[in-house]
């Protein structure tokens, strides 16, 4: 046996891997849907000139919806934007199997409160002197 260290791994190894953990993970779940079957996208508010005013980054699949990424421009903040283009995209995993929605953040564990989401796990010290709090939110009931 020969133990390697690669960084960063080539595109064909990480295929590799990712495939036969897919094969694995299939046999006890015979029914998951690949990888293909992701629904990545993106929910965002523009200016009338175009300017990104905020935006949601997400992923729905195995029946949950995966928010990546949320930003909000500080001038857009306190006026409810975050929180529409979160309901939006809870819509849309809602509408395409998901049951549950989740999410890390280190900020805005109080604004992500408020729309009904719950700490299921925190991590301390990443970045050190943080916390980063995991949420989760079932999406078949209100907040």
């Amino acid at each position: 046996m020969n133990i390697e260290f690669v960084s960063p791994p080539p595109p064909e190894s990480v295929e590799e891997l990712t495939k036969k953990f897919f094969s694995f993970s299939q046999s006890g779940l015979p029914h998951l849907p690949p990888e293909s079957d992701d629904k990545v996208f993106m929910v965002s508010a523009r200016s009338e000139t175009g300017e990104l005013l905020g935006g949601i980054l997400a992923n729905c699949y195995w029946n949950g919806l995966e928010i990546d990424t949320l930003w909000v421009s500080s001038n857009q903040r306190s006026n409810g934007l975050g929180s529409q283009l979160m309901y939006r995209a809870e819509d849309f995993g809602a509408k395409n199997g998901a049951v549950v929605s989740f999410l890390k953040t280190m900020e805005a564990k109080g604004f992500y409160e408020k729309l009904g989401y719950e700490v299921y796990g925190v991590l301390e010290d990443r970045p050190i002197g943080t916390m980063l709090y995991h949420m989760k939110k079932r999406l078949n009931e209100d907040p």
